[in-house]
């Protein structure tokens, strides 16, 4: 509705707008007529008063008087002219009245719809750190020169023995080690046909050990007498004299023995009994000649020799 309303008042000429809106000329002089009308006559002593001053401004009058017939001619001069303005005024108003508001406005400019910008990503710049380089600083080695010769010092401590160079160094010194672990497999000794029955005094028999006494009287108590072969005694001496073929075979009786009393007490697939079977491989392959040289080498750098 305030749509149609406004539109409706776009279409009316300023013409009635202007009558409605301007007051009437009669209206003016009217209201010029009511003012003169309410002026109020002075009383009789301002009379006395004005008469008494009026002689002596007789003579200012007559000079004033012809000033002021020159400004009334202006004055009335000015009005014509205003009246022609006024005339002239009126006449363009009611001319403009005429057109409708509608066609004084200014037409609207239509604003272009606004494109939207794609919001443009910013780019993430990386901010070189800089980071400072430690210089590497090359050592240089000391260089003496006398060099120092390598040579094996070895402390007064460790006592050197055959068994213990053949142990670590050659596969025969491992041949008798591990024959010695497990000899009773393949040999008896001592030997029944050597043992006496004779019991030395003062001794008793030691329990297990045949051709062994104890001695449990006299000034010797506490003695122990071995009268067992030494020369077939199962020591390293003994061993290292042997062979390292008949090592060989000597061990790997004992290893097949041991495997069978070893699954009659316990069964198969024991952790032992693949230790045993591990050690029967490597004695088989063992090439007893040149285990036979290699001791030889070892006892002659170490400067010794079986007794």
């Amino acid at each position: 509705m305030s749509s149609e309303s406004s539109s409706d008042e776009d279409d009316v000429p300023l013409s009635t707008l202007a009558k409605k809106s301007s007051p009437r000329k009669g209206s003016r002089t009217r209201t010029s007529r009511q003012k003169a009308n309410s002026y109020k006559e002075p009383s009789e002593e301002e009379e006395e008063e004005e008469e008494e001053f009026e002689d002596d401004d007789d003579d200012d009058d007559g000079d004033s008087s012809d000033d002021d017939n020159d400004n009334d001619s202006d004055t009335e001069e000015d009005d014509s002219s205003d009246g022609d303005g006024d005339d002239d005024d009126d006449g363009a108003l009611e001319e403009d009245s005429d057109t409708p508001l509608s066609k004084l406005r200014s037409p609207k400019k239509r604003k272009a719809p606004a494109t939207k910008k794609a919001p443009t990503k910013k780019k993430k710049t990386a901010t070189a750190i800089s980071i400072p380089t430690q210089k590497k600083t090359t050592k240089k080695k000391k260089t003496s020169s006398t060099k120092k010769k390598k040579t094996d010092t070895k402390s007064s401590s460790v006592l050197i023995t055959a068994a213990s160079e053949l142990y670590a160094k050659s596969k025969k010194g491992k041949l008798i080690s591990e024959l010695l672990c497990r000899w009773w497999y393949v040999m008896t000794w001592p030997d029944p046909a050597s043992v006496t029955d004779d019991t030395p005094p003062n001794c008793d028999v030691l329990d297990g050990f045949p051709g062994v006494f104890i001695t449990t009287s006299g000034d010797d108590t506490g003695k122990i007498m071995d009268m067992r072969d030494d020369s077939t005694c199962p020591n390293f001496i003994n061993m290292a004299k042997k062979s390292s073929e008949e090592l060989k075979e000597l061990l790997l009786k004992a290893v097949q023995e041991q495997t069978r009393v070893l699954i009659e007490a316990e069964g198969e697939g024991t952790q032992t009994e693949k230790d045993l079977k591990t050690l029967e491989k490597w004695a088989g392959k063992v090439n007893a000649k040149t285990a036979d040289k290699e001791a030889e080498k070892v006892l002659k750098a170490a400067k010794l020799k079986i007794k």
